[in-house]
């Protein structure tokens, strides 16, 4: 690692753990949920229980109605797919690649102070690096350097690709926070299959300029998938997305700090829950 990748390494630690107050890290625990429950022990029934707890064996060995008591899980599967495409260098501020890092360091310190199983994907227009599911702060540190001093063979992004390679290697549902541009096509029907065997939190990372910029006369534009120059007197058109309106999603901008949008994405989910819970009493 070069000097000035450790020097960005350092600086998006110490910023990122400025974030992580109490109020941070509790509205992440209580955003999601495990997807399974823990068996703890057996106690005798009682009125009201459910029926379907019995614990048949138990209770024909002491003679008494006994029923099984869970506990829900609570470490999660975490899964963060990368987008490290040529677009992703581009910014009028800050780059949209700088908001992928510190969004990816974020993600990273939140799961691991949740005790959660990480798994990353690195992807161009191909999948480029996968590291298994693992847990703990060296394994956040690793993942973090590798990032850093990865160097993609492709320009290019193929989101749909990335998508199939998670269904394949991913069997136990996860929660999956897709970090990219969306400048891409063709994978919209692949997100919703995603969205179906897993929680999928697509995270869509702008630039105010991509919205549209006022030009006069002709303007010399890079794409940075394919390295083409060309002249225009207007903006290439952005390729069209899904409608993330359907989808439970994070916009960033490269003009705000990410964590005014990811908190504020945690507080809405945490509410939505709570709204479920009470219309369910």
């Amino acid at each position: 690692m070069t000097t000035e990748e450790t020097a960005l390494l350092k600086r998006i630690r110490i910023k990122t753990n400025k974030k992580m107050n109490n109020l941070f890290v509790g509205e992440y625990h209580s955003a999601f949920k495990g997807f399974g429950l823990n068996f703890e022990s057996v106690r005798e029934y009682q009125y009201g229980d459910d029926v379907r707890a019995i614990d048949w064996n138990v209770s024909a060995r002491m003679n008494h109605l006994y029923i099984k008591e869970y506990s829900e899980e609570r470490e999660l599967s975490v899964v963060l797919m990368v987008d490290l495409s040529g677009s992703t260098e581009f910014g009028t501020g800050r780059s949209k690649r700088d908001i992928i890092m510190e969004t990816v360091t974020l993600l990273l310190y939140l799961a691991q102070m949740n005790n959660d199983r990480i798994t990353v994907v690195l992807f161009t227009d191909t999948v480029e690096k996968f590291l298994r599911p693992r847990k703990g702060k060296k394994f956040v540190l690793t993942v973090l350097d590798e990032i850093l001093k990865f160097r993609p063979a492709g320009r290019g992004t193929g989101i749909g690709g990335a998508i199939d390679f998670v269904l394949r290697v991913m069997k136990k549902r996860s929660v999956v926070f897709l970090i990219s541009d969306f400048i891409d096509e063709g994978y919209d029907i692949r997100l919703r299959r995603l969205r179906r065997r897993h929680d999928l939190i697509p995270v869509v990372v702008t630039d105010p300029v991509e919205k549209g910029l006022p030009l006069f006369g002709l303007a010399e534009f890079i794409d940075l998938e394919t390295g083409k120059v060309f002249l225009s007197d207007t903006l290439p058109e952005k390729r069209k997305g899904p409608l993330f309106q359907e989808f439970d999603a994070i916009t960033l901008s490269t003009e705000e700090p990410i964590e005014t949008a990811i908190l504020r994405f945690f507080e809405k989910r945490n509410r939505s829950k709570l709204t479920k819970s009470s219309g369910a009493m």
